[in-house]
């Protein structure tokens, strides 16, 4: 299994490299021009809003969604960590839980203007984070997700980032078949509390929000403004997958293969 594993790993790194070569790769100030022109400063991250399949029928369910909703909860926490690496201030996630709460302002959706406009008058937010979970799944060699990012201005209402990701890693397994633990599972179960399968999907939500939202561009806060306009900037549709000796290897993904296996696959299996 493992042979087969690392095999794999090797056929992506080459794909990712001839991708890389291959595909048109935007500079930063191409991708991220109206935030170079906005300057947006100030974030509010919208609780995540999940998708993804829930079975609730069996008892032994019960676990598989008990480990979906706790790495859902520890989302917020993840998002807001790469933000603040790049001298954005974010409202805290317990905050902007209770604010939606509070405001009563329906579901979130990424074109309501009433919505955004209102966080930009009563909390002063320049920008507000959408995320969504469309699927989990699994096979022999890991745990899979599939989410969407949408960063919208809330003074012009323009998309600053969107991005698509299809983000997976590997997950070893102990000899009763059950999954151990790296020292950043191992972390996580420590400093929250988790069992080792929830400990495994929030790291790889932890790992995947912070590669694609890293990327963004350092604020007008810091020296570092502008500084990365000629960087290149991530593909907006992605396959990312941690792998076994800890390198993340990536490949751009067109929207049409993300939809399928996202949508049209899961579709066909009911």
């Amino acid at each position: 299994m493992k042979i087969v594993k690392y095999i794999y790993v090797s056929i992506a790194l080459v794909v990712s490299a001839l991708c890389i070569v291959g595909c048109k790769v935007d500079s930063k100030l191409l991708r991220y021009k109206e935030i170079y022109s906005e300057k947006p400063t100030t974030i509010y991250i919208v609780p995540t809003i999940d998708q993804a399949e829930r079975p609730n029928k069996k008892i032994s369910d019960r676990s598989y969604n008990n480990q979906l909703d706790v790495a859902l909860h520890y989302m917020p926490q993840s998002l807001q960590k790469p933000f603040l690496a790049k001298g954005y201030y974010v409202i805290p996630p317990l905050a902007s839980m209770e604010i939606s709460k509070r405001d009563s302002l329906g579901e979130a959706h990424i074109n309501d203007t009433i919505m955004l406009k209102h966080f930009a008058e009563e909390y002063g937010v320049d920008a507000v984070l959408f995320t969504f979970i469309y699927k989990w799944e699994e096979d022999e060699a890991g745990w899979y997700v599939y989410l969407e990012y949408f960063l919208k201005s809330t003074k012009t209402y323009v998309t600053l980032l969107n991005t698509k990701m299809r983000a997976g890693k590997y997950i070893p397994l102990g000899f009763r078949g059950t999954p151990t633990l790296s020292p950043r599972d191992a972390s996580l179960v420590k400093n929250l509390n988790l069992d080792k399968p929830t400990s495994q999907r929030a790291l790889l939500l932890d790992l995947v929000n912070n590669y694609v939202l890293k990327d963004l561009p350092w604020t007008n806060r810091t020296k570092d403004f502008e500084k990365d306009i000629d960087e290149n900037a991530r593909f907006s549709c992605m396959e990312y997958y941690y792998d076994a000796t800890g390198v993340e290897v990536y490949r751009p993904m067109s929207v049409e293969e993300f939809d399928q296996d996202c949508f049209l696959l899961n579709n066909a299996e009911k």
